[in-house]
């Protein structure tokens, strides 16, 4: 098992499950030509040679704690694109789990597209449910009752999971003291099941930063009653995972305070590209010659984009926290057969239009 800078300050969260499954710490670096004197992104699009993106940190304990309760399969959801469903079915291949998962409609993209095919190389068993609110019941009822397997939450946000953000906010913190960086004024991550933005907030204030975690919601603030991406949704997660590692080892007292959160870039909903978004993907690809997508960093970046035009933001440090995968693997991709997916999601690939 590889030390986590978290128990270095904690040594007793040791004891929580956890499989070394990235190459950490990621890197930072100042993004210079996009007209900001200091702004910069940390890299966890290269956070592992297999699959990179910021499932694997919360991976590396859900996981974990699939093998120690001895189950053989993980059962989780997400919309026919998720990446978190991707990066799943590539680490539970990788140790020797089964993974089946759940997906929802999203809008079709060529990259949603690829997603599904690697689906398909990686192993997965995979159900197609049309609706996320269909897909979350069936998840918590017969998925539970039908399968002896670990329940993985959308995103793997769930308190555990989210332990692997908290761990890297002290991972950004060394980085600081190494002066690899300043230390941000802002911490800029997409929001979407909470997990990245909750860990990096508790974690921020646990490693002493002064950094305002800011999320950019990239999904619908809720569904019916049930929050998803707001305020109250990353509040709950922070608590949670705050009581978590308290019941391990004492943690000193935080002030929880309400999340900063962008709420006006994540267009029509989920998987919606938006003329910003697809504007900063452009801009990062040409001025930086890194790669983003349209469900999450897309939006994020651009709204990073628009904090930078703007006189307030002039001389302060902003991070953002770039969490697609980079890994190539365009060559799996061409060794899958849509036709190996279930009849159900074909119409991806032949007339989504008219049969979505």
């Amino acid at each position: 098992m590889s030390e986590l800078l978290l128990y270095k300050v904690f040594p007793d969260l040791q004891k929580l499950p956890h499989v070394s499954l990235g190459n950490f710490p990621t890197p930072v670096q100042r993004l210079t030509s996009l007209g900001h004197d200091s702004l910069w992104i940390k890299r966890d699009d290269v956070s592992s040679a297999l699959y990179g993106g910021n499932k694997v940190r919360k991976l590396e304990f859900t996981l974990a704690e699939a093998i120690v309760t001895g189950k053989k399969k993980v059962v989780t959801m997400g919309g026919i694109g998720t990446n978190h469903g991707l990066a799943t079915a590539i680490f539970c291949k990788h140790l020797g789990l089964g993974c089946r998962l759940l997906l929802f409609w999203q809008p079709v993209t060529e990259y949603v597209k690829r997603n599904l095919l690697l689906f398909v190389r990686y192993g997965a068993e995979i159900h197609y449910y049309k609706t996320m609110l269909k897909t979350g019941f069936m998840f918590f009822t017969k998925e539970r009752l039908a399968h002896d397997a670990y329940l993985l939450y959308a995103g793997g946000s769930s308190p555990l999971g989210t332990v692997g953000f908290v761990n890297a906010a002290f991972e950004l913190k060394s980085q600081i003291e190494k002066n690899e960086l300043p230390e941000p004024d802002y911490i800029v991550c997409a929001l979407g099941s909470a997990g990245t933005m909750a860990g990096l907030w508790l974690g921020a204030k646990l490693a002493g930063l002064k950094s305002t975690v800011v999320g950019v919601r990239v999904t619908d603030r809720s569904l019916g009653p049930v929050p998803i991406a707001n305020e109250k949704s990353v509040l709950s997660l922070i608590t949670k995972t705050y009581t978590l590692m308290n019941n391990v080892t004492p943690l000193p007292p935080i002030n929880v305070t309400t999340p900063v959160i962008l709420h006006d870039w994540c267009g029509k909903g989920y998987g919606y590209p938006t003329g910003a978004c697809l504007d900063a993907i452009e801009t990062m690809k040409t001025n930086e010659h890194i790669q983003l997508e349209p469900t999450y960093t897309g939006k994020t970046f651009a709204a990073v984009c628009d904090m930078i035009q703007k006189k307030e933001y002039a001389d302060k440090t902003i991070l953002y926290w770039h969490t697609y995968n980079s890994v190539d693997l365009s060559l799996e991709v061409k060794k899958a057969n849509y036709h190996d997916l279930p009849q159900s999601l074909h119409w991806v690939f032949e007339d989504y239009n008219s049969l979505q």
